[in-house]
């Protein structure tokens, strides 16, 4: 600072212009120039022609690298500011300014967007695909080999962390620079973790009937993996992209599981006859069970009324015997005799008596 005021003429307080009076920050250029020429004492050695030149220049230097300090941060983006290579800051969107180099640094990244790492196989094309084998062939928990090609989507949500706390490096057919931790470190965390879970399962889980799950266990170890790891990534999704046998066996799985399948349909077909049948027969069977007391109360019924006719017939006879008596005989007889033939009986002929009903 004693160098900056004395070749500047700057003074240790600012007191406002006052009138026609000289202030101390009232200087000319040449002034600027004696004090420069005082102060730095290699300039007295320079031509007196040049050292104007020369310290323009020096200035227009000096404003031109303090001007490259000025930055923009995107509003997808985050910047993390370093002052001889230690770590300052996290600047967030927007226009900024840092130390130019070599006093600072800083580096830009895109923190929200959604990266991809392909495990087992890399993206040539559209459509095109390359199996990286050494990557995707594994063992299952009951000695099976399988392949097993996985996307994983992560994305930046400590840039701190993603910058200075894992030194990796990087993998050049992913196109990822050395010092990224989703380099060779997020394929390792990746692989062990698919691993460990694959190696636990069956082969048929994990080629058809618990893709889901295997998902989700794997998403949940690599979290675990990435933040002990301190990577400063978070994982999104772990997605199975193609699941298959060894190439030398895949005829044989193809037939194991196209019987699987066939099984499935059969099954599905007589639970679905199951589902049909079974309304049909309960309803059946209310039908019938509402039938049968239908008719056992009318035999209750029917029983209980002759069982009071005939209290009230015997109440009768011991009232009556003789009248009673005469009464049931007479009724039963007019209750038999109509269902028998009836003849006239005359000394010579025998006539049937015809039933004539009165008009």
């Amino acid at each position: 600072m004693e160098f900056l005021k004395k070749t500047f003429g700057i003074a240790k307080s600012y007191r406002p212009p006052s009138g026609g009076g000289r202030e101390e920050y009232d200087i000319s250029f040449q002034e600027f120039l004696d004090n420069l020429k005082k102060n730095v004492p290699f300039m007295n050695k320079l031509p007196s022609g040049n050292r104007s030149i020369i310290i323009i220049g020096l200035i227009i230097l000096f404003v031109i690298w303090a001007a490259s300090g000025i930055y923009t941060v995107g509003p997808d983006q985050q910047a993390a500011t370093r002052m001889f290579g230690k770590f300052q800051s996290i600047q967030g969107n927007g226009l900024h300014w840092w130390w130019p180099s070599p006093i600072g640094q800083r580096d830009t990244v895109v923190v929200t967007a959604t990266r991809q790492l392909e495990l087992g196989f890399r993206s040539e094309g559209q459509e095109m695909t390359k199996p990286v084998t050494y990557e995707s062939m594994m063992i299952t928990g009951d000695e099976n080999l399988v392949d097993v090609q996985t996307v994983i989507q992560y994305k930046i949500i400590d840039l701190r962390k993603y910058l200075f706390f894992v030194d990796d490096p990087g993998e050049q057919d992913r196109n990822v620079d050395p010092g990224s931790p989703d380099g060779v470190t997020l394929r390792d965390i990746t692989e062990t973790a698919l691993r460990q879970v694959v190696g636990k399962r069956n082969i048929d889980d994990v080629l058809t009937t618990q893709k889901g799950e295997v998902q989700d266990e794997v998403l949940l170890l690599m979290r675990n993996l990435s933040q002990n790891y301190d990577t400063g990534l978070e994982i999104i999704a772990v997605r199975l992209q193609n699941v298959n046998p060894p190439v030398q066996v895949q005829d044989a799985f193809d037939d194991v599981t196209r019987a699987r399948e066939e099984r499935d349909r059969i099954i599905n077909l007589a639970q679905a006859y199951q589902e049909s049948e079974i309304p049909k027969a309960i309803g059946e069977a209310a039908k019938i069970t509402e039938s049968a007391n239908a008719f056992k109360q009318g035999r209750i019924a029917r029983a209980e009324g002759e069982a009071q006719g005939f209290i009230k017939l015997l109440e009768a006879y011991e009232k009556s015997p003789d009248v009673t008596r005469q009464r049931l005989y007479l009724e039963m007889v007019e209750r038999v005799f109509p269902n028998f033939n009836k003849y006239i009986i005359n000394d010579s002929k025998i006539l049937p008596l015809l039933d004539i009903e009165p008009n």
